[in-house]
């Protein structure tokens, strides 16, 4: 029966542009598993990344393999070890290593979920010698590994250009020998700067449940914290789309990372933090990797924290249009807009721009130090407007700290600001506008300065929705869309909890509980991860990790956030120690 799964995964390949098919003979096979369903993987650019760092290495074959599609779910779970690859269509338990990609802390049930379905016991500590070993890698996991810790025989903590050459050179002495594998794993940790094994280290509790420490066991020869590693992307090729299909978001667009971090230093975002120092790849190198319209795809799309931020993103710009191509952009700044971007936008024929306040009120973007000014969003705003592009998706999240009621009524005079500003500047066309609010719920991450503080609560965030839905409710041209607060509270507990919320995972994924039921059956009360304010020298669990961010630097910003003080950006070419990156 397991023909209807080889069919569909035979017209994804027919559809696919650029996939990588290799002969198993004599090579390390690596299966790359992506905890969602095909479209969402391979609309991420860090999988595909890896996907073909991995295939470029001779003496590796790499497969990519998904999460089931909702109609191929009951059918994968009725053949144990029917989870396949996509390219051989072989099972999981053919490989000699998995290796997961975890951008997502809500995937997390979904990777113990595609262990159980391959026939290969979740737990690490119950594999034996016949078993693929077990790795992941994923910005999820370097900022907080411990929730899924007990899950994974290691963990790739930084980038994959630093990570994947001298793993898979170590790999090498292996061909010939049968250590064993715990003696591959001590080795791996010991040898490899940037790989974490999780299985020897201990975690250590207080008796009020807040912990201690973690610790190597003794004489394992491994170090107390795991150094994240960084690239150095003038010595790597920029980050492209490896595999072009119509079946993703990204529907045959070549995606091409400009840069990597963010240097505005917004409080709430872990990116801006652990991906410290900014870093950008040339121009040059970029219109290398983008190559020719002919060769592909004329879409480009530019990817980064803050694509406008590219100190020659206008020359960028020009040089791609000249091409012949067309441009599409991640992420703009309202205060950053110039007329190469303005003129990429209108030649490419954009009817929609994403512009991110963040907050209503000018207080809390300083609080946030998202500084941008509301002369400085309008008049981005009416800028577009004028060049055609009418419609626009504003960011706003909702639980941030030192929150008010006047926050959220700012969030609504700013969303009638906005529309008004882009109805004046746009009479005369025969189009209307439209403003779609995204509305999020706050969640405190790892590495941030607000790591400190609790999480908002599902019944206040459902009131302050509900609060925005019904001021905007009757203003023509304003759409509302908010997430769940039940799922950020979820991702809250992955982002902010220790090892303990292992067995809460395992209650979901293996025994098919919901997480309320979860939560509820289990003698572990969650708040205490996600709605307790933390303590200024309290240890936490994913400082088991090394960004190289001081712990102090941190909190002076908390502290500088609620006094309402912005702090400058991150500029390296200054030579700045601030943070500690550098």
């Amino acid at each position: 029966m397991l023909w209807k799964l080889k069919q569909r995964q035979q017209k994804w390949l027919e559809g696919e542009k650029g996939t990588v098919l290799k002969d198993w003979g004599g090579k390390m096979r690596i299966a790359l598993v992506f905890p969602n369903r095909y479209a969402v993987g391979m609309s991420n650019l860090g999988f595909q990344f890896v996907y073909d760092a991995l295939n470029r290495f001779e003496n590796v074959v790499c497969e990519r393999v998904f999460y089931p599609e909702p109609e191929d779910l009951p059918l994968v779970s009725k053949f144990p070890g029917g989870l396949l690859s996509v390219e051989s269509q072989r099972p999981l338990l053919d490989f000699d290593m998995v290796a997961f990609s975890v951008p997502y802390e809500n995937d997390c049930t979904n990777i113990v979920e595609m262990l159980q379905l391959a026939a290969i016991p979740a737990r690490a500590r119950d594999r034996t010698e016949a078993h693929p070993l077990i790795s992941a890698g994923g910005v999820a996991l370097f900022l907080n590994p411990e929730p899924l810790a007990p899950f994974f025989d290691f963990m790739f903590i930084g980038e994959a250009e630093s990570l994947l050459p001298e793993f898979i050179d170590f790999w090498k002495q292996f061909e010939n020998s049968t250590p064993s594998r715990p003696e591959i794993l001590k080795e791996i940790g010991k040898s490899i700067e940037g790989i974490y094994v999780p299985s020897f280290y201990e975690p250590m509790f207080n008796s009020d449940g807040t912990l201690d420490s973690i610790v190597p066991m003794d004489g394992s020869g491994l170090p107390e914290r795991i150094t994240r590693k960084r690239a150095d992307l003038s010595k790597s090729p920029p980050c492209r789309t490896a595999v072009l299909t119509a079946n993703t978001e990204f529907s045959n667009v070549l995606l091409l990372e400009i840069g990597r971090g963010c240097g505005r230093g917004c409080r709430f975002c872990a990116a801006g933090f652990v991906y410290r120092p900014v870093r950008f790849h040339g121009v040059e190198e970029l219109l290398e990797a983008a190559g020719s319209p002919n060769e592909g795809t004329k879409r480009i799309g530019l990817v980064s924290a803050a694509v406008s931020d590219h100190p020659e993103v206008g020359r960028l710009c020009s040089s791609l249009l000249d091409r012949g191509g067309s441009l599409s952009f991640s992420s703009l700044r309202a205060d950053t807009l110039n007329d190469e971007i303005l003129s990429a936008l209108e030649s490419s024929r954009h009817q929609a721009v994403a512009i991110a306040p963040e907050a209503g009120s000018e207080r809390l973007r300083r609080v946030i130090n998202k500084n941008l000014s509301e002369d400085q969003i309008y008049n981005a705003a009416e800028i577009m407007a004028q060049r055609g592009i009418l419609n626009l998706k504003l960011y706003f999240m909702i639980g941030l700290p030192t929150e008010t009621t006047e926050d959220l009524e700012a969030i609504v005079e700013i969303s009638k600001g906005i529309r008004h500003h882009v109805l004046s500047a746009s009479r005369g066309k025969t189009r209307l506008a439209t403003i779609t609010l995204s509305v999020s719920s706050f969640v405190p991450k790892p590495f941030t300065p607000f790591q400190w503080t609790a999480f908002a609560g599902i019944g206040p965030l459902k009131e302050k929705a509900k609060w925005i839905q019904n001021a905007l409710r009757k203003v023509p041209n304003i759409r509302v869309h908010f997430d769940l607060p039940k799922w950020a509270y979820v991702q809250a507990m992955l982002s902010r909890g220790d090892r303990r919320v292992a067995s809460l995972i395992d209650r979901v994924a293996l025994d098919g509980l919901s997480w309320v039921q979860a939560m509820r059956s289990s003698p572990l009360n969650p708040d205490f991860w996600v709605m307790r304010q933390r303590e200024r020298d309290e240890k936490f669990a994913w400082e088991v990790i090394d960004h190289g961010i001081e712990r102090k630097f941190l909190w002076e910003e908390y502290q500088r956030a609620l006094q309402e003080k912005s702090s400058p950006e991150c500029r390296p070419e200054l030579n700045c120690t601030r943070c500690g990156a550098c």
